[in-house]
This record gives structure tokens, sequence and C-alpha cells, in this order.
């Protein structure tokens, strides 16, 4: 497992993280948290040292799964938990991040991130909250999740942040663009969520797949009929280079993801143990700079028809 440092900080994540959004039990159809305290325990023990969660991830249920599984482990992970955007206001910032530490069971919260953008509060109310917490060190660092560069530059000009938490996966390229450059020339890291594309480029689904009950990727843009089998042929397309190096598609996905100019790590769900050994995978390994362009190339196959949504949830086109 490699460690990289995350931004200007003292801060080292492994490249590849455990991320807690399935422990909560909604969006992704149940979770069982036994299950998710094994998957847990199985991550740290294996050398992952970076765990993601949120408060508003089964509004709250991640962030207690994660408090039990790490009771008696604190000192060897870097936790990261996120402030939802209806708690943007400078008071309720505290209230949340009080509510997060109450229900982990820490006196601290490594990373803590702004989850997503608020239109209605000015950054540098939620910035100025975000920085208190940080000199009273209830949080080490101060991250943003799913801002665009404009959003960003305003945020930096309240403060410093350590780094980012967008979407990024072969089929899901848009940071590229400008917020890639605007991090590597501030030094900011990069924690990337659903490098896996929600599972799609784990090479499982096939074209008639049924979702259980519950379960909301069907409502996302890449799930949506015609570009579901696009990114299919995507997933399909991996599989030469999985056999060559004795992986799984999935693991090559994840390899590519950390062999991405700027990332610090990638952030992959895992419902239990298995899904975690499977996950690290990834790790450990390296695609060659040729392997890198080809499967470049495979990927663009349906990136470079997608329009530019608001966000990997949203259908709103903004571009």
């Amino acid at each position: 497992m490699e460690y990289r440092r995350m931004g200007r900080s003292d801060i080292s994540l492994s490249e590849i993280s455990i991320g807690c959004w399935v422990m909560g039990g909604d969006y992704w159809g149940g979770a069982d948290d036994k299950e998710s305290i094994e998957a847990i325990i199985e991550a740290v023990e294996n050398g992952i040292n970076f765990v993601d969660t949120a408060e508003v991830y089964g509004r709250g249920r991640s962030e207690e799964v994660v408090g039990k599984a790490l009771k008696g482990r604190r000192d060897k992970v870097i936790i990261s938990s996120k402030v939802w955007k209806s708690n943007m206001r400078y008071k309720d910032v505290f209230k949340a991040c009080e509510g997060s530490l109450k229900r982990m069971g820490t006196d601290y919260i490594d990373v803590y991130f702004i989850h997503y953008p608020n239109d209605e509060v000015d950054i540098e109310e939620t910035m100025s909250a975000m920085l208190e917490l940080k000199k009273q060190g209830k949080i080490r660092e101060i991250g943003l999740s799913n801002f665009s560069r404009e959003q960003m530059e305003e945020a930096l000009n309240v403060g410093r942040f350590e780094v980012i938490q967008p979407c990024y996966s072969l089929l899901w390229r848009f940071i590229e663009e400008d917020i890639v450059p605007f991090c590597l020339e501030h030094e900011i890291g990069i924690v990337a969520y659903s490098p896996l594309a929600q599972g799609i480029l784990t090479g499982k689904f096939t074209k008639d797949w049924k979702f259980r009950e519950g379960d909301e990727r069907k409502n996302v843009p890449l799930f949506a009929k015609g570009r579901f089998e696009k990114c299919l042929e995507v997933a399909e397309g991996l599989k030469p280079y999985a056999q060559r190096h004795g992986k799984t598609q999935g693991q090559v996905a994840i390899n590519w993801v950390t062999s991405m100019p700027g990332i610090t790590s990638a952030i992959v769900g895992a419902r239990n143990a298995a899904q975690v050994r499977e996950n690290l995978g990834g790790a450990g390994w390296r695609l060659s700079k040729e392997e890198l362009k080809e499967i470049d190339k495979i990927g663009r196959q349906v990136t470079d028809h997608l329009p530019k949504f608001e966000n990997f949830f949203s259908h709103r086109i903004i571009g």
C-alpha cells in the first residue's frame, strides 16, 4: 500500500480508502451493521488508514458504525466526515460537528468536509466556522466536496483547505478540465469518490440488471438507458488488462484512478470484508504508461459524449 501526503498537511493517506456511505443503509438498498464493522476492521488491518463517512449517510447510522468499528483503533486511522448543506450556517456547523463527534465516539475529526455548496449561505460564513473548529482542535483539516473550481476559489479566499472530494472515475472525468489543475497549482489533495462508477466498472452488471428495493443507483445519469449499455462496454474493455495482471476489472479501474495526476486516494465503498479484500487488489502494483493511455481511450468512448451534468447524481445539464 502506498501512502500519499494530503495537500500541505502532515496527514498521509493510503492510496485506497474505505467509503462508508453504504453502511448508512440508505440509497444502496440496506446494510448489515455487523458486516459493515467487519469491513472497516478488515480495511484497517490491511493497510487502509483513511475511513470516510458523513452525517447524512443513514442519518448518522454510518458514523455510529464507524465509531463502533474503530473503538480501540482510533490512533491507526484518519477519519473524515462531512457537514451536510442544510447545516451551513455558522452555529449549525458547530452543532453538526458535535453530533458527528458523539456518534463516532471521538474528540476530533481528522478531515471535516463541507459536503455540498449551499447557494443560500455565503461560503465565508461556513468557512469561518470550519476555521474556528480547526483552531479549537475539533478538526485537524478542512475539505470541500462537490465544489466547482469557482466555488473552491471563493472558499480559498476565506481560508486554507487541504483536500477536495470530487467524483472521479474512468467514466466521470469532468474534474480533469479545471479542478485538477487548480489543486496541483495550490497543492490541494484530491480524494476521489465513486472510482468504480458505483459498481459499473467491476464488470458485475449485465444489461438486464435488476436493482434491489431501495437501491437508488438506477436514478444516476450513468445508469440511464442507452448510456448504461455503453458504460458496460467500457467495463468489458478492461478485461484484457485484468487478465494480463491477474486482477479483476474493478481493480484495474481503481489502479487507473490512483495513477492519475493529483490523486491522493481513491475512496472505494464496501458492504462487507470480502468487498474490502477485492478493493485492496487495486493497490500494490501499477499499470504501465502505455496501458494507461489505452484505457484512457476506452473510457472516452463514454466520457467524450457525456453532457456536463450538475453532479454525478443529477440529470441537470449545466454545460
